[in-house]
């Protein structure tokens, strides 16, 4: 999948997209953002989710709009148009039939979304499973938490080893960012409860429930395992049939500091061989690309992004910045609402000096910035006269 043309698709009119190694999606809320996330999950892996359905009892009796009701949400059926709606994936016409058409067909998951209502996959603190939600929920969300609850079933919530720190998952650099920024001194590890199991963040031995945790600790849990189950235990770098990671607004609970560790595992996932898209409100995720794009196009040593990352110099981190700087590509998206229709628009250049305030402005996440800036030097200048 290197690039998906579409036109009529919910609010989204129009939308022409290149996918880089790091693609990044920005845009007010309701501009279809997740909405496209869905659909290149359900082009990539029809069949695995038409089986996933099937397995758990769901049957839409060959009719589409019931299977776009049960796949997207209840009452989302509607941003499909038949005779409207167009999408094509590398020059070839995709529509909701040729997904139902392969409900038959066995197919391993090659795209994992980490979906932005995640936190809600954590119930008291142990993954949801896939029945638990109701029918209406996006599937998205039940088959992320199905994925923690059988990651945790199986293994990782079976020991009495902490489930954060887990030294064999990610190097110490990436280990330490989390811990000093998420985490603090805490531990997240594994407590039986009345007969169930459940996470607590344990704090010099006080061990604390799920939901008195801090908001960013609760929402970057459930992202934590994903991370987990896309970073396999021991020499694997990625999940077998793996090829895409999608995340939702990362950001969401966390401090600045915490995004920046954040930036930090976007690029490992990178390094480890992923083609990531992450959609985003946050204005800091885009200027790691800005700054990154610029050190590669002149090109300065690895030394540079170790500085913007503050990475000591390592092998692990050698080989990540040359990774990034000599290998990888950027790509950023604007979804642009106006007068109640989404157009998909190129911003990759990130350039501030670009005529085109859409470029400039970065979709609108450094406007306020700038017209701050704009009005504190008016009235400074006013000030003086």
């Amino acid at each position: 999948m290197e690039r998906i043309k579409l036109t009529s698709l919910g609010q989204i009119r129009e939308a022409d997209i290149s996918f880089g190694d790091l693609t990044v999606f920005v845009g007010e809320q309701a501009s279809g953002k997740s909405i496209l996330l869905q659909l290149m999950k359900l082009i990539s892996d029809a069949g695995n989710i038409t089986q996933t359905l099937k397995k758990h009892g769901f049957d839409w009796q060959g009719k589409t709009k019931d299977f776009l009701s049960l796949y997207f949400g209840e009452g989302m059926e509607g941003i499909w148009k038949n005779g409207v709606t167009k999408v094509s994936v590398d020059e070839v016409d995709f529509a909701p039939e040729k997904a139902l058409s392969k409900r038959t067909k066995k197919q391993d998951e090659s795209l994992f979304l980490i979906p932005a209502h995640r936190v809600v996959t954590l119930k008291d603190g142990w993954p949801r499973a896939f029945t638990d939600y109701a029918m209406g929920d996006p599937y998205v969300v039940k088959s992320f938490s199905e994925e923690l609850r059988l990651l945790m079933e199986k293994g990782l919530g079976s020991g009495k080893s902490a489930i954060f720190p887990q030294m064999d998952r990610m190097d110490n650099a990436i280990q330490d960012v989390i811990g000093t920024n998420i985490f603090g001194e805490a531990e997240i590890k594994l407590d039986r409860y009345e007969m169930r199991r459940r996470l607590v963040l344990d704090i010099a031995g006080s061990q604390l429930p799920f939901m008195v945790w801090s908001t960013g600790q609760r929402e970057f849990a459930p992202l934590l395992l994903g991370l987990y189950w896309l970073m396999p235990a021991g020499r694997a770098e990625k999940k077998n049939n793996i090829n895409w990671v999608v995340i939702e607004e990362p950001e969401m609970g966390l401090h600045p500091k915490a995004i920046s560790a954040m930036l930090l595992i976007f690029l490992e996932l990178l390094r480890r061989g992923y083609k990531v898209i992450i959609s985003t409100h946050s204005a800091q995720i885009l200027e790691l690309v800005w700054a990154i794009q610029l050190i590669a196009k002149s090109k300065a040593a690895p030394a540079r992004l170790r500085q913007l990352l503050d990475l000591k110099a390592s092998a692990y981190s050698n080989d990540l910045t040359e990774t990034i700087l000599d290998e990888k590509t950027f790509k950023t998206y604007y979804f642009s609402r106006q007068d109640g229709v989404v157009n998909v628009k190129d911003i990759s250049t990130l350039d501030a000096e670009d005529p085109d305030e859409a470029v400039s402005d970065w979709g609108g996440l450094t406007l306020f910035s700038t017209k701050s800036s704009d009005v504190v030097t008016e009235a400074v200048w006013e000030s003086d006269l």
